[in-house]
């Protein structure tokens, strides 16, 4: 069975027809000096077309001012040269392939997935590490992409647990997740929640700590259901917060996972961390848009803004008909300066997590609420769960918002209290994915709920013997339905009608 590849230029529109053909399209994007990336179509020998979108091809010894021509018409790739699939898509297309057609396609255009011994040589030049490897990790290519070779699943289970010791002047928890595959609801965010003052954020910034190997970590993890590969079992970490306090700190080199920081700092040349304004917001959203288009994702952030369109904002922008058609800078700034700063978090957080999150990432969230009003923040995690699903990997949300607890089931979520330096965790004791705001707020914050807000104001009036119609009267027949029922309650205890 013979199979030729053909190189065409990057204005040129590939062919509608073919047999046992492969046609390479140059693509021009540049990743830190090199230029590697090719769009990629393949006619099987009947005819069939496949897309199987985008694949780095370099050389050995290849240097950052050149782009190695490969034959305009070849049938294989020589010695020198070395080629990466750019998604789970181009493997899993591959898949639906004839066995004998599939295999003699990556072998004849050097796939490392497929070639272990060529991965080995190829993890020696700076072309892998920089621009191959940009967007895929090595736990990547050893765990979803050889999987999918091997007929395998995508999907995996996460159980793991993470702990810090109590010291001198530090709280201790030990915290376990799971994930389940395909489970309903979904089970791959996980929530730490508590009143302020319990370590949440601290822990977060630990766990950090801890995965980038920084000397000053003071947790460790116990991958429970991965023994022999616990050096794999995370690919990265990724980091989330646009808060003014934000915890975490936008490392510049890490000596353990790599680590993606997305937020409102940024490191200045002196080492000195400063604050991101606007238009360097928008500049990090231009870029991060323009990676996705054209490096193969256009269609995972398609799908991830139109699961925002349940918020009328997002709907009206048609945000999503940016990705159908030509490159258009001009209208990208433009569509993003008209955002709220809500909607521009949740836009730019979106298009960067598309951008960053591969196989077994561990994404960290610190109190997204923060910018969010509850139907904008509940469709922010809806989306962030599917993003999660797609690329197999798992987030822990840092919040003292009851409305994402709504969208997680009890089994992923972790009540945390503190007194002095005693710490607990538990489990929550109700069902959460779908219950009552009013019911999750009570049973999170319990005590303080009542000793709070309206509660403390009902609680006073009955406590002075005010009686329920002079309760009524004093706040002008005001009280809501809750309010009414929570007088009833209190009266009910001190026998007052």
């Amino acid at each position: 069975m013979q199979l030729t590849f053909f190189v065409i230029p990057n204005n040129t529109c590939f062919p509608e027809t073919g047999k046992s053909q492969v046609y390479l399209r140059i693509d021009n994007w540049n990743d830190y000096s090199y230029k590697t990336l090719y769009e990629i179509v393949l006619f099987d020998e009947k005819g069939n077309k496949r897309e199987l979108g985008y694949v780095k091809i370099a050389n050995f010894g290849q240097t950052t001012e050149e782009r190695i021509e490969l034959p305009k018409q070849f049938e294989f790739l020589d010695e020198r040269f070395f080629s990466l699939g750019q998604s789970d898509h181009y493997y899993s297309t591959l898949m639906t392939l004839e066995r004998q057609l599939r295999e003699k396609f990556l072998r004849n255009i050097n796939d490392i997935v497929f070639n272990e011994e060529l991965l080995k040589k190829a993890l020696d030049e700076d072309v892998t590490t920089t621009s191959l490897l940009r967007d895929t990790s090595l736990t990547t290519i050893k765990g979803q992409y050889r999987r999918i070779l091997n007929d395998g699943a995508i999907l995996t289970r996460y159980n793991f647990a993470y702990e810090t010791k109590q010291t001198n002047n530090e709280a201790g928890y030990r915290l376990e997740f799971k994930v389940e595959p395909e489970s309903n609801p979904p089970t791959n965010i996980h929530v730490l929640i508590g009143r302020n003052g319990v370590g949440k954020t601290h822990l977060l910034n630990n766990i950090v700590k801890t995965l980038i190997k920084e000397p000053s970590n003071k947790g460790r993890f116990d991958y429970i259901s991965d023994k022999q590969n616990e050096g794999y079992f995370f690919s990265r970490v990724v980091s989330v917060s646009y808060s003014a306090f934000d915890p975490f700190k936008p490392y510049i080199k890490t000596e353990g996972l790599r680590y993606e920081y997305i937020g409102l700092k940024e490191i200045r040349k002196d080492n000195i961390t400063s604050l991101k304004n606007r238009d360097q917001l928008t500049i990090e959203f231009v870029k991060s848009f323009e990676h996705c288009f054209h490096v193969g994702k256009k269609d995972r952030l398609k799908k991830a803004i139109s699961s925002l369109n349940s918020d009328p904002l997002f709907e009206e922008l048609e945000i999503t008909l940016l990705l159908e058609q030509n490159w258009d800078e001009n209208k990208i700034k433009y569509i993003f300066d008209r955002l709220s700063s809500g909607h521009a978090i949740v836009l730019l957080t979106i298009t960067k997590l598309v951008e960053t999150l591969e196989e077994k990432t561990l994404l960290l969230l610190d109190e997204p609420e923060g910018h969010l009003h509850p139907p904008l923040l509940s469709a922010f995690i809806r989306t962030l769960s599917d993003i999660l699903k797609d690329r197999n990997a798992v987030a822990i949300v840092a919040t003292h918002s009851p409305v994402i607890v709504q969208e997680v089931p009890r089994s992923c979520v972790w009540k945390l209290s503190r007194f002095g330096l005693e710490a607990k965790a538990e489990r929550v004791d109700t069902e959460t994915f779908g219950e009552n705001i009013g019911t999750l707020t009570r049973e999170i914050f319990g005590l303080e709920v009542s000793k709070s807000g309206f509660h403390k104001l009902l609680k006073d009036d009955v406590e002075n013997g005010l009686t329920y119609e002079q309760i009524i009267q004093k706040y002008s027949n005001q009280l809501g339905f809750e309010a009414r029922l929570l007088l009833r309650a209190l009266l009910s205890d001190k026998d007052i009608f």
